[in-house]
């Protein structure tokens, strides 16, 4: 059986999109270019030409990561230059059209001191909220990215999300918010967490399943960059991304909320059809279950994005729309 067929034969009917569906049916990260320390220095820097190519290839909307503790002081005042270009950007993605998921990303002193640094992201979203308060409702706010570690495995995450949640709401009183587990965000978190009690929350999940597979050569790891060994697209491995997918709809449908795969991707250093067909393989599956998607990322480290050729790369392309 071909791998395509194996697919088909793996997933259900695909559900109609309920009334509670996540706003971003098919989006694409920008990653690596706000995200970074400084926005250029892990190889480009968004342009308004990169969010019109996004809508006409057929994306309804985009996650921003932002790193934001490298642009703010001691008390959590962010810079007039970050959250002006920041700005631009979501205006840059209105103007095309297209939805826009902001993220924090990278906020890793928070990760390791939630004591320490809770005061300055309830600061930092209190700026964000106020500064996007008249923005459409096509802007969706999400407080953190992958929280990790045994300090995020539990109650003190949905504290967390309780407070920055009361605190955007003081200036945007139905937007909606979007929430992840502990763990990096993965699909297994999900049993050990329950989102704070609010209206307008949805939900938000990483894969990169097999990890071997995802980040084998990566060259940010690496000695410790994995080796998966093998082609990947055996009858085991399409099944296996069709139980991951379902177990994160089942969640959902089982505690009411609308959820997102919010990233998932394969490392450049993967050959193209493998990555395509990996790629094939989750965005069928999160279709198939009713789930939202944004693929990891857009012209970063697993890029879909040809910025030399100014395309999206065909294989890839095909792989999420085909």
């Amino acid at each position: 059986m071909s791998a395509a067929s194996l697919l088909a034969a793996c997933a259900p009917a695909a559900r109609g999109q309920a009334a509670s569906a996540f706003p971003i049916r098919r989006g694409v990260n920008l990653g690596n270019a706000l995200d970074a320390p400084n926005e250029g220095d892990w190889g480009y820097r968004i342009e308004a030409a990169h969010l019109h190519a996004i809508a006409s290839a057929g994306f309804d909307g985009v996650r921003l990561p932002v790193r934001w503790d490298t642009h703010m002081d001691e008390r959590g005042r962010v810079s007039a230059a970050h959250m002006a270009r920041v700005a631009e950007v979501i205006g840059w993605a209105m103007d095309a059209n297209l939805k826009l998921q902001l993220d924090v990303h990278h906020y890793e002193t928070l990760i390791a001191d939630p004591r320490g640094h809770t005061p300055r992201l309830l600061a930092l979203w209190r700026q964000i909220a106020e500064r996007f308060a008249d923005a459409p409702a096509s802007l969706l706010f999400e407080p953190l990215n992958e929280p990790n570690g045994r300090q995020w495995d539990g109650a003190r995450l949905t504290d967390l999300q309780s407070a920055v949640i009361t605190t955007i709401r003081q200036s945007n009183a139905t937007r909606t918010i979007v929430l992840g587990p502990g763990n990096w965000q993965n699909i297994d978190a999900l049993e050990r967490w329950r989102p704070p009690a609010a209206e307008n929350i949805a939900v938000s999940v990483h894969y990169y399943e097999p990890h071997d597979f995802t980040h084998q050569g990566a060259e940010w790891l690496g000695a410790e960059a994995p080796r998966f060994g093998r082609d990947w697209g055996s009858e085991a491995d399409l099944r296996l991304v069709q139980t991951h997918i379902e177990r994160a709809a089942s969640w959902g449908a089982r505690q009411g909320y609308a959820v997102q795969v919010g990233e998932f991707g394969v490392n450049r250093a993967v050959a193209l059809p493998q990555r395509a067909l990996w790629t094939h393989a989750v965005r069928q599956a999160c279709e198939a279950h009713g789930l939202g998607w944004c693929v990891w990322d857009f012209a970063g480290a697993f890029p879909v994005f040809d910025l030399w050729r100014l395309e999206f790369i065909p294989e890839l392309r095909d792989a999420l729309f085909l």
